[in-house]
């Protein structure tokens, strides 16, 4: 915020920010406003106020909302970006499961070998970009392995499993 007097549109403007940042972390949280009212000590209407925008918290009002929230005081004030509207989830991820520095590092790890569409330097045997949709004619479904859908890899799947342990030509036999 902008040293000096703010301007009452301004002021409205950021308290309207401020309600709908609280309101978008208490549901991530998957609290309902009475558990979450419960968790900052104040009542459920004064909830619903302060996440309409339509009450003006005090200091000590946001220090309760952000430990019920198990945030930093700052994180109320954070203008999110479109660009990292998901990585809230991941943040998320990484604190109910307790993950550690090395589990994160795993976790990046295997996203960049997803998401880059070809194997890292590091990978030694060089292999071929793996389709985006199955290979099966007319199909388009997302591939789940050796350039099939999950239908048609399963399908291939049980073709072979038969033939294994029964003679060739008996696979549909009663």
């Amino acid at each position: 915020m902008r040293p000096g007097s703010p301007d009452p549109s301004d002021a409205s403007s950021n308290l309207q920010g401020l309600a709908r940042r609280i309101r978008t972390l208490r549901e991530r949280r998957g609290l309902t406003q009475e558990d979450f009212a419960e968790r900052c000590a104040i009542s459920v209407s004064f909830v619903s106020l302060l996440e309409r925008g339509e009450r003006n918290p005090s200091y000590d009002t946001l220090l309760q909302v952000a430990a019920a929230l198990e945030l930093p005081l700052w994180e109320l004030f954070r203008l999110e970006d479109a660009e990292d509207a998901g990585a809230h989830r991941l943040v998320e991820l990484v604190r109910v499961r307790g993950l550690g520095r090395g589990d994160v590092d795993r976790l990046l790890a295997v996203a960049d070998l997803m998401f880059s569409g070809s194997p890292g330097a590091a990978t030694p045997a060089a292999r071929e970009p793996v389709p985006a949709s199955c290979t099966a004619p007319d199909c388009g479904r997302p591939v789940l392995a050796r350039g099939w859908c999950t239908a048609h890899y399963h399908r291939a799947r049980r073709k072979k499993a038969p033939s294994q342990g029964t003679p060739p030509g008996s696979e549909g036999a009663p």
